[in-house]
């Protein structure tokens, strides 16, 4: 294996920008739905209804994905409280994310579920986010009252890394209402720095993302609001169901600078990231147009998509219509719902992937240097996905041949119609989830009927994330249910070759948010980016993972750090998990 350093550029080049389309008339929430349901039949269990069938997999589908669910004899034990009333007051349609991440630097991904309160009334101080500690033998430990992360507010999301360049990873917990910022002092002890830090986010967070905007080699925050609420305004109101979005305006994000010394400054506004009217329900941060600056991609809710490019110089501007994010293929908004970025059809540029409404259609953006364009029905994503509802999803490779497949946490947002109201929760808005397996060009083939137990039941997902919980070499995925308890999904596929980077840049970080590595083996060359929380409320393990199928060896690791330069590793052994420092 050889290492070789260089500070030779490592972003290609980016076309220009096209002449912008007419940007049409937004449709409401409600004629949205029924004018992309028309003709759909309803089925139930399934969450929604397609009108025609939808098409057969491909050979590439074939291969035996298995997922088995091991939440029983995990240790895991949790349940998501959302408040629910009978009043149907909007957030508790809402919450929650899970973060897998390393708590107390010992190598294993721990497991972080954030839980909701009471809405109305005195909050339940026994009603906590929850740390499991993996204990590497296949089980994990309650250690939330050791850790200090057991925040009992009303939580929503959280993101996760090492903000303070320490050594170890910190976490930003997103709340309807006070957001809280926790220092790892060391081996898996939080302390809440919120006030310290100048952090001051009162909402209704969503999302969040740690990210350097400026390129100061310190993490920036940017937090993700949704709407602008008060619950007086739905208390007493007579209702059978959920309101939609559209019924409250939306709110603004905020953009925390790092100041290198525990604090932050709150800069929205001076980087030209304010907008006063998204509903956002997903975040990315990462360099979208391949300039050597991260972005930022907000998805929205019943309306069109933000996407801020980064000028350099700590300044964004605003170009959502002019890159093809803003809208779908017909040029109308979508109620978007969560996003996840990876190359899906091995061309090198970074795709976006986001879940919607029932009737809607998972979009799948496909970059093309600098703009997107929406190929949602030619990879055939759109026919697969169209009766779900879906929130939280995961771009990743489940049988390790070197190609992104498709995890979609689904869930209902509505009450199923052939559902009475006395029915459990589960039974009212569940929804199954899906599991799409990549053609190797692109394309998506949903393998969901036989990759386990677990996609055929009907529950209300949220948040989800992925990671190797133990060790074995695929990626395993956790997932947290609205209203429900979590469920632990060990992936059992066939063996192929792979290999987990840990990456440790100069400068004593414990993270590398930001840097993007190329991975070359078997002829196919992969790219991942290493990010700092975003998707929906969620983080999945941030270091890369690579699927090489039946290659022999990796021929090539191209790894450029967060500072611009490149480190090159030749001849790889895989099969493993490798530690590589920056030089």
């Amino acid at each position: 294996m050889r290492s070789v350093p260089s500070t030779a550029g490592c972003r290609p080049t980016v076309a220009a920008f096209p002449p912008v389309r007419s940007r049409s008339p937004l449709r409401s929430f409600h004629a949205a739905t029924a004018t992309a349901l028309a003709g759909v039949v309803w089925c139930a269990g399934c969450g929604t209804k397609p009108g025609g069938a939808v098409p057969p997999p491909s050979a590439a589908a074939a291969s035996a994905v298995v997922f088995r669910d091991v939440t029983a004899n995990s240790g895991v034990v949790f349940r998501h409280v959302n408040g629910a009333t009978g009043q149907f007051l909007y957030p508790e349609s809402m919450g929650a994310g899970v973060a897998l991440f390393d708590a107390d630097g010992d190598g294993w991904l721990d497991i972080y579920l954030i839980n909701g309160n009471q809405l109305v009334g005195t909050a339940d101080p026994k009603c906590t986010n929850a740390l499991f500690r993996n204990k590497g033998d296949g089980t994990f430990e309650d250690v939330t009252g050791s850790s200090g992360l057991g925040d009992s507010g009303y939580g929503q999301g959280c993101c996760v890394a090492d903000y303070d360049r320490d050594g170890d990873l910190d976490v930003f917990v997103t709340n309807f209402g006070a957001d809280r910022l926790y220092r790892n002092d060391g081996k898996g002890h939080f302390t809440d720095v919120t006030a310290a830090a100048g952090i001051r986010s009162v909402g209704f967070g969503q999302s969040c993302a740690f990210f350097d905007f400026d390129g100061d080699g310190w993490l920036d925050l940017y937090v993700q609001n949704y709407l602008t609420y008060t619950l007086q305004s739905e208390l007493g109101k007579k209702r059978s169901d959920y309101t939609s979005p559209i019924e409250f305006q939306g709110a603004p994000d905020l953009l925390f600078r790092n100041n290198h010394d525990g604090t932050f400054t709150e800069c929205t506004r001076q980087a030209g990231l304010y907008r006063a009217d998204g509903r956002g329900m997903g975040l990315a941060c990462v360099d979208l147009d391949a300039d050597g600056k991260p972005d930022v991609f907000v998805a929205n809710d019943a309306m069109d998509n933000f996407y801020f490019r980064n000028l350099g110089g700590g300044k964004f501007q605003e170009n959502s219509v002019r890159s093809g994010l803003a809208y779908d293929q017909q040029g109308a908004s979508e109620s978007t719902m969560g996003v996840d970025v990876g190359d899906v059809d091995g061309d090198g540029r970074l795709d976006l992937v986001s879940p919607t409404l029932r009737g809607e259609g998972c979009a799948l953006y496909r970059g093309l240097g600098g703009t997107f364009e929406d190929v949602s029905r030619t990879t055939r994503l759109h026919a697969a996905t169209v009766r779900f509802t879906g929130f939280s999803p995961n771009l990743f490779d489940a049988d390790n041949d070197g190609d992104l497949d498709l995890f979609l946490c689904n869930g209902g947002v509505g009450k199923q119609p052939e559902v009475g109201d006395d029915a459990p929760y589960e039974q009212r808005y569940g929804v199954r989830d899906q599991l799409l397996l990549n053609d190797g060009s692109g394309g998506f083939d949903d393998v969901s009927r036989g990759a386990g137990d677990h996609f055929a039941r009907a529950l209300v997902g949220r948040g989800s994330a992925v990671g190797d919980l133990d060790h074995d070499g695929d990626l395993d995925i956790v997932v947290n249910n609205l209203q429900g308890s979590p469920v632990i999904l060990r992936n059992e596929s066939p063996r192929a070759g792979w290999i987990t980077l840990v990456l440790q840049p100069v400068g004593g970080r414990a993270d590398a948010v930001g840097a993007t590595v190329k991975l070359t083996a078997g002829g196919k060359t992969q790219l991942a980016v290493v990010r700092g929380g975003g998707a929906y409320l969620s983080q999945s393990d941030p270091r890369p993972h690579f699927g090489i199928g039946r290659a022999q060896r990796i021929d090539r690791i191209e790894i450029c750090w967060p500072d611009g330069k490149t480190q090159v590793l030749d001849g790889v052994e895989p099969n493993r998990i490798l530690t590589v420092r920056q030089r």
